[in-house]
């Protein structure tokens, strides 16, 4: 990331895969890929709370932001308030993270790609609704195929 800028974006599915909505959003002014994975974790709980969501497991291809959310190593002094905001959320859920590899994880790469179209964050609730370039990625991921990167 040398621009400052970079798309997050992630999805809720139910207990059998399915889709319950999905979320994209461009961020500015960042000084690392790292704080960028921390915003989109903020904006995934904060939806999960205002939707009414209790209870998630949340998959993070980012092993940085998962050893610092789970305090095995110390939070980077320049977003320690984005991580506050997440523990102060995760208080509010059942919450659960682990690492998902980056190939495991292509609906939400897709969707941060498909971020930096947006000029606001835009979140779906509709499988309809959804962008193209996500649907073929959520159907392979749903199926158990593996996906292999470029």
């Amino acid at each position: 990331m040398t621009s400052g800028e970079a798309g997050g974006g992630g999805i809720l599915r139910d207990h059998e895969g399915k889709m319950c909505w999905a979320f994209a959003r461009a961020y500015h002014g960042l000084k690392s890929s790292l704080a960028a994975e921390a915003l989109a974790l903020r904006d995934g709980l904060f939806i999960c709370c205002n939707k009414g969501i209790t209870e998630v497991l949340v998959e993070t291809d980012s092993l940085n932001l998962l050893q610092i959310v789970t305090k095995q190593i110390a939070c980077p002094w320049d977003f320690s308030c984005i991580m506050q905001h997440i523990a102060t959320k995760t208080q509010k859920l059942e919450a659960e993270i682990s690492h998902a590899p980056r190939e495991a994880n292509r609906v939400a790469d897709c969707l941060a790609s498909f971020a930096m179209s947006c000029p606001h964050v835009v979140i779906w609730d509709s499988w309809d609704d959804l962008p193209t370039l996500v649907k073929e990625p959520y159907h392979f991921d749903k199926a158990g195929y593996p996906s292999i990167r470029p």
